[in-house]
């Protein structure tokens, strides 16, 4: 019987990421015949660098969470639906070349406002039916 429950259970399993991956296909942006299309349709877009994004969402330092939300507003408001965005730099801190606050402070130290963030950001996108181009 255990046997039957653990088969049962890897087939709900794939059914279910069957499914998942069917919807969040949708959402993405293919191309095809030399065109972009989204939802079956043809897509055209507008989009900008919102390199900081995931710092403005970030509850730590340069976070400012009101802003990047009256800046999303401003874009979508201007039809740009397509933003740029950059996860987080690396390294340690106090170079001048490098965006701060750092994501990777050291090798596998990660800071983890800048994740929540993120996380934060792709939220606010998400409402908004905005799409990330390139993380």
């Amino acid at each position: 019987m255990t046997s039957m429950n653990t088969i049962y259970k890897a087939l709900l399993l794939v059914a279910s990421l069957f499914i998942g991956t069917l919807s969040l296909s949708a959402q993405f942006v293919t191309s095809r015949d030399g065109k972009f299309w989204r939802e079956g349709k043809p897509y055209y877009y507008v989009g900008t660098n919102l390199w900081y994004g995931a710092i403005l969402g970030s509850e730590g330092q340069g976070g400012n969470r009101a802003r990047l939300c009256r800046e999303l507003d401003f874009l979508k408001r201007n039809g740009i639906d397509n933003l740029r965005i950059l996860v987080g730099s690396d390294g340690e801190r106090g170079v001048k070349t490098k965006v701060e606050p750092t994501l990777q402070v050291a090798p596998g130290v990660y800071n983890d406002t800048i994740l929540a963030g993120l996380d934060y950001l792709l939220q606010q996108m998400g409402k908004r039916k905005m799409v990330v181009l390139h993380l």
